[in-house]
C-alpha cells in the first residue's frame, strides 16, 4: 500500500490534485513508509472495526488508548473560500405508501361450489380485510427497517464528520505549537542580536573618538612615515568616512529588521489566542455531545419502535392465519354463527394495530427529520470550522516563511555588523597586535640565536674530532698495515667532513617593527617569580632544562667545577675521550632569548586569560575617568605591586642556585608553579602545575590559605591516583574514567 495507490482509488470522489490526506493519531500526512507498516495497517483495521455502525455500542466515546487509527480524506476545493454550501440533508423514504387493495388470498373462493353465496361473500370480506391489515403492516415494519438503518446511518455519517474535525483540528494543533516554539526560539535571538547591534550603533561615534585617543606605538608610527603615511593614533588606521557610511547602512537595515519583526509578530498575533482556541474547543466537544445524544435516541427509542412495528406485523401475521383457517373450515361445514363470532373477534382486537403502526411510523419520520436537519447544520458547521483550519494553516504556512526570511535578514545583518565590531574590538586588537609582534621577534631571535650556538657546537665537535684523529694516527695508527687503510677503513687518515647547513634566514624580522619589550605583568600575577639572571623576566622561569631529565642535565655539573668549565676540551683528556668543548657566549645567548621568547609566550597567554598589564590599568582608568588623580593611584598602586614583587624575588634569592622552575617533570625536592585553572566543590580555586606535556599534577590545597593567583613552591609529597565515577570523591576534577592524576604537597615559596 502506497500515498499513491491511494489517491488514484480515491480520484472519483476526489480529484488527485484536491486531495488532503491525514492520517492518526497524531494526524500527519501519510507517508509510503507509514502505510507499509503491519502495526499501522493493524490500527486502521480496528478503527474500521469501532467505526461499523452494525457493531457500535456507542458513539464517539474510545480514546487514542484503543491503538485505533483512522485515514480521512479533505477535499481543497471544498475548503476554498467561494466552496459552495453543502445541499440540504433529505433522508428516505420520507414517506410510506400503503396498499389500498389487498394481495392474493390464500383462498380459492371462485373455485368453490356455491362461493357466489351470501356466506361466502361474507368470509371473503374478512379475509380480504385481514389481507389488506397484513399487507399494510408489513410496508409499515419494512419501512420502520429502512427508517431506524437510515437514522443509524445518517449519526454515524455525523460521527466521521466529528473525527475528521478532530483530526483536522490535531494537525493543526502540531503546527501551531511548532510555530509557537519557532516563535520563542527565533525571538530570544533575535532581541539577544539586535540589542549588541543597538548598543554598537548607539556608541559608535565615541568610539571612534576613543580610538583617536589611543596613540600609536613610536616604531609604527615610524614604519608609517617610512610608508609615505602620517598615522599617529588607533584612529588614523580606520577609514573613518567609509565605517560611518557603513554604520548609516547598518542602522537603516537595524530599523528595517526591527520593523520586519513587528509585521512578524502581529502575524503569531493572528493565530488565534489560548482562548479562542478553548472556545472553539468547547464548541467541538458540545456538536459532539449533541451527536452522542442522537445515537443514543436512534439506539433506544428507534430501537423500540421498530421492536413494536415487528411484533405488530407478527400479530397480524397470526391473525390473517387463524382468519384463513376460520374461513375455510366455516366453508367446510363449520356453524357460520360461531365463525362470524370468532371473526368478528379478531377484528375488533386486530383494529388498531394498523393505526398504531402508521403514528410510531410517524415518530420516525420526525426523528430522521431532525436528523437530516442536524446533519445539514453539521455540514456548514463542518465547511465553516475546516476553511478556519485552512486558513490557519495557510497563516502559520505565511509566518514560518516570515520567520526563514527574517533569519536570513538577521544573518546579513550579523554579518554587516561585524565591519564596526572591529572598530570597538580595535584597542584590544591592537595591545594583541603589540603583544604578537614581541613574541615573534623574541621567536626570530631565538631561532637564530639557537642555530648559532649549534653551529658553534658543531664546530668545536669538529675540531675537537680532528685533533683525537691526529693523536691516533701519530700514536698507535702509525703502525697499521696498509690494508687497514686501503681496505678496512679507507676514510681512516681523512679529516672529518665539514658540516655547513643552509638554515634560510628568518626574513621575517625584517619586516616586523621593533617595538621594544614587553612590560612586565605585575599585580601579583603568575609571572612573579624570580629568574636567575639580569634583564629576564620572571616569566622565564617556566621554562627548565631541554634535556629529557633534571639528572642528566642539571647535576651533570660537579660542585667544585664552575660553570663556565662545563665541557672539558679533548686537549686535556688523557684517554682522548671526544667531549664537546667549553661553552661559550653564544649557547648563554641562545639561552637567555629562548627563555625571552618562552616569556613572551606566557606573557600572551596570561593577557589572553584575563591578566592585565599596568599599561592596561591606566588605558581602563583614562577611559572611565580622565581624572589625572585616578591615574595617580594607581600608579602607587603598581608601586605596591612592584615592591611586593622584589620582595619576592628577594625572598627567592635565598634559596639555592638551582632554582629553575621544573615543567618536564615533577619530583620530590623539584620547584613548581601552580595557576588556577577553575573552582572545585565548595569553591574553591583548583591548581594545575605549569607543565610541557605532564598534564594532570593537581595542588593539594589543604594548607594553603585563601586563593591566590598563583603558587610557587617546593614539592615535598606527591600522590598518584586514578580518576573514579565522575561527581564522586574519586574524581575531584571531573577527569575522564580511569585517567591517572598526581595531587601533590608542596612547601609554598611565594603566592599571591
Amino acid at each position: 500500500m502506497t500515498v499513491s495507490n491511494i489517491r488514484r482509488h480515491l480520484a472519483a470522489a476526489v480529484p488527485p490534485s484536491d486531495q488532503i490526506l491525514l492520517l492518526g493519531p497524531p494526524y500527519k500526512v501519510p507517508k509510503d513508509s507509514t502505510l507499509q507498516s503491519s502495526e499501522v495497517l493493524n490500527s486502521l483495521r480496528l478503527g474500521d472495526e469501532e467505526d461499523d455502525p452494525a457493531s457500535q455500542q456507542t458513539i464517539l466515546s474510545t480514546t487514542e488508548s484503543s491503538g485505533a487509527r483512522r485515514l480521512f480524506l479533505f477535499s481543497k476545493q471544498s475548503l476554498s473560500e467561494h466552496a459552495p454550501d453543502p445541499p440540504p440533508c433529505q433522508l428516505s423514504p420520507t414517506t410510506l405508501t400503503l396498499p389500498i387493495e389487498p394481495g392474493p388470498s390464500p383462498l380459492q373462493f371462485g373455485g368453490l361450489e356455491g362461493s357466489t353465496s351470501p356466506l361466502h361473500q361474507a368470509l371473503e370480506v374478512y379475509e380480504r380485510r385481514f389481507m389488506l391489515n397484513l399487507d399494510q403492516g408489513r410496508v409499515l415494519a419494512d419501512g420502520a427497517d429502512m427508517r431506524l438503518a437510515t437514522c443509524r446511518n445518517c449519526v454515524s455519517e455525523q460521527a466521521v464528520m466529528a473525527r475528521a474535525l478532530r483530526a483536522a483540528v490535531s494537525n493543526l494543533s502540531v503546527h501551531f505549537n511548532g510555530a509557537l516554539r519557532l516563535r520563542s526560539e527565533f525571538t530570544a535571538e533575535f532581541q539577544a542580536k539586535t540589542a549588541a547591534h543597538t548598543h554598537l550603533l548607539q556608541k559608535f561615534e565615541s568610539l571612534l573618538a576613543h580610538l583617536g585617543t589611543i596613540p600609536l606605538h613610536p616604531a609604527l608610527v615610524s614604519v608609517a612615515r617610512a610608508a609615505g603615511r602620517v598615522m599617529e593614533t588607533l584612529l588614523d588606521t580606520v577609514p573613518v568616512e567609509s565605517e560611518r557610511a557603513w554604520a548609516g547602512q547598518c542602522q537603516t537595515a537595524h530599523q528595517r529588521l526591527h520593523a520586519m519583526f513587528s509585521e512578524l509578530e502581529a502575524g503569531f498575533g493572528q493565530l488565534g489566542t489560548t482562548s479562542s482556541r478553548e472556545e472553539e474547543a468547547r464548541q467541538d466537544a458540545q456538536a459532539e455531545t449533541e451527536i452522542q445524544a442522537l445515537w443514543k435516541e436512534v439506539a433506544e427509542a428507534g430501537q423500540k419502535i421498530r421492536d413494536r412495528q415487528s411484533q405488530r406485523l407478527e400479530k397480524l401475521t397470526t391473525d390473517h392465519g387463524e382468519v384463513v383457517k376460520v374461513v375455510r373450515n366455516a366453508i367446510s361445514g363449520d356453524s357460520a354463527q360461531a365463525s362470524f363470532a370468532i371473526l368478528e373477534q379478531k377484528a375488533k382486537s386486530s383494529a388498531d394495530l394498523v393505526p398504531s403502526m402508521q403514528v410510531d411510523d410517524e415518530i420516525l419520520k420526525q426523528l430522521m427529520d431532525r436528523l437530516a436537519a442536524s446533519k445539514t447544520r453539521a455540514m456548514k458547521r463542518m465547511k465553516v470550522r475546516l476553511r478556519e483550519v485552512s486558513k490557519a494553516q495557510s497563516a502559520i504556512q505565511r509566518v514560518n516563511s516570515s520567520v526563514g526570511v527574517l533569519k536570513d535578514a538577521l544573518k546579513q545583518q550579523n554579518e554587516n555588523m561585524v565591519h564596526l565590531e572591529h572598530v570597538a574590538e580595535l584597542p584590544r586588537s591592537y595591545r594583541d597586535f603589540l603583544s604578537e609582534i614581541r613574541r615573534r621577534r623574541a621567536y626570530g631571535e631565538a631561532v637564530s640565536s639557537s642555530s648559532s650556538s649549534m653551529m658553534e657546537r658543531l664546530a668545536t665537535l669538529r675540531s675537537d674530532e680532528v685533533k683525537s684523529r691526529e693523536n691516533f694516527l701519530r700514536g698507535s695508527g702509525r703502525h697499521l698495515m696498509p690494508a687497514f687503510v686501503e681496505i678496512f677503513a679507507p676514510t681512516l687518515a681523512t679529516p672529518p667532513p665539514l658540516f655547513t647547513p643552509q638554515l634560510p634566514a628568518v626574513v621575517e624580522m625584517d619586516a616586523l617593527p621593533d617595538v621594544g619589550p614587553g612590560e612586565i605583568i605585575g599585580g601579583g600575577s603568575s609571572t612573579d617569580a624570580p629568574m636567575r639572571g639580569e634583564g629576564i623576566s620572571s616569566a622565564s622561569s617556566l621554562t627548565a632544562a631541554t634535556q629529557p631529565t633534571q639528572q642528566e642535565d642539571t647535576k651533570m655539573i660537579s660542585e667544585n667545577q664552575p660553570p663556565e668549565q662545563l665541557i672539558v676540551s679533548a686537549d686535556d683528556q688523557t684517554d682522548h675521550e671526544l667531549i664537546v668543548g667549553p661553552s661559550g657566549g653564544t649557547t648563554e645567548d641562545a639561552e637567555r632569548k629562548t627563555l625571552a621568547y618562552e616569556n613572551a609566550v606566557l606573557r600572551q597567554t596570561l593577557e589572553r586569560m584575563g591578566h592585565k598589564s599596568p599599561q592596561a590599568y591606566i588605558d581602563e582608568a583614562k577611559d572611565n575617568d580622565p581624572n589625572l588623580s585616578e591615574i595617580e593611584n594607581l600608579r602607587k598602586e603598581l608601586a605596591m605591586a612592584k615592591a611586593e614583587a622584589e620582595q619576592a624575588k628577594a625572598a627567592l634569592a635565598k634559596r639555592p642556585s638551582d632554582d629553575r622552575i621544573s615543567h618536564s617533570s615533577f619530583d620530590v625536592g623539584d620547584l613548581a608553579l601552580f595557576m588556577p585553572t577553575g573552582r572545585g566543590s565548595g569553591g574553591k580555586r583548583i591548581y594545575l602545575a605549569f607543565h610541557t606535556n605532564c598534564p594532570h599534577r593537581y595542588l593539594s590545597t589543604d594548607n594553603i590559605p585563601g586563593s591566590p593567583d598563583f603558587i610557587l613552591g617546593k614539592i615535598i609529597f606527591q600522590e598518584e591516583l586514578v580518576a573514579g565515577e565522575l561527581g564522586t570523591d574519586a574524581n575531584p576534577y571531573n577527569l575522564h574514567v580511569g585517567t591517572r592524576f598526581w595531587v601533590l604537597t608542596v612547601e609554598v615559596f611565594n603566592s599571591h
